[in-house]
C-alpha cells in the first residue's frame, strides 16, 4: 500500500508541475481509468490525467496504473505491479469525437514476495477516442502497445475525465 501511495504523489507532483499557471486559464483534466492487459489476462486500474499545451495541439498525458489481480504466482506468493506512463497525445480534429494518437515510457515495478523487486522501462504507442461530455465527466477508450523486456503488451484502456482548472 506504501507503493501505491508514493506512485500517486508522484503522479499529483507531476501533474502539478506540468499544469501551467492558473492565470492562463488552462482546463486540464483528471480521471479514474480500468483496462485488460492481453498479454498477462490482467485487470488495470488506474488514474489519468491530461493536461494540454495551450501552443501545441499536444496534451501531455502522465498516468498510473495499479494490477490488483496479481496476488498469486501459483506457490501461495503474493505479487504487486504497478507502471506509470509518461506519454503525449496529439489531437486529431473531428467533430463528433476527439481521435487521438500518442505515445511515450512506462515504468514498471513488478515484486514477488520473498525477491527483489524488478523495474523495468519500456515504450508505449497508442491511440484512442474522448466522447462528449456524458453528465460531468467526458468518457474516453483507447489501445496502447507497450513494448518492453523484448516483449510487447496490448492494453485495452477506458475511463472518464473530469475537467480541473478554466
Amino acid at each position: 500500500m506504501k507503493t501505491l501511495r508514493t506512485a500517486f504523489y508522484a503522479l499529483f507532483l507531476i501533474a502539478l508541475v506540468a499544469a501551467p499557471p492558473v492565470q492562463a486559464q488552462t482546463v486540464w483534466d483528471l480521471g479514474p481509468k480500468v483496462g485488460v492487459n492481453l498479454d498477462n489476462d490482467e485487470l488495470l486500474l488506474g488514474v489519468v490525467a491530461r493536461i494540454p499545451l495551450s501552443s501545441l495541439p499536444i496534451t501531455l498525458n502522465p498516468g498510473f496504473e495499479f494490477y490488483p489481480g496479481i496476488d498469486d504466482t501459483g506457490g501461495g506468493l503474493s505479487r504487486s505491479l504497478w507502471v506509470m506512463n509518461f506519454d503525449v497525445q496529439y489531437q486529431l480534429e473531428a467533430e463528433t469525437v476527439e481521435p487521438y494518437l500518442g505515445g511515450g515510457l512506462s515504468w514498471s515495478r513488478a515484486k514477488t514476495e520473498g525477491q527483489d523487486a524488478n523495474s523495468d522501462i519500456g515504450l508505449n504507442l497508442k491511440g484512442g477516442f474522448v466522447f462528449n461530455a456524458l453528465g460531468s465527466g467526458r468518457p474516453y477508450v483507447e489501445a496502447a502497445l507497450n513494448f518492453a523486456n523484448s516483449n510487447e503488451s496490448l492494453i485495452f484502456r477506458g475511463g472518464f475525465l473530469f475537467t480541473i482548472g478554466g
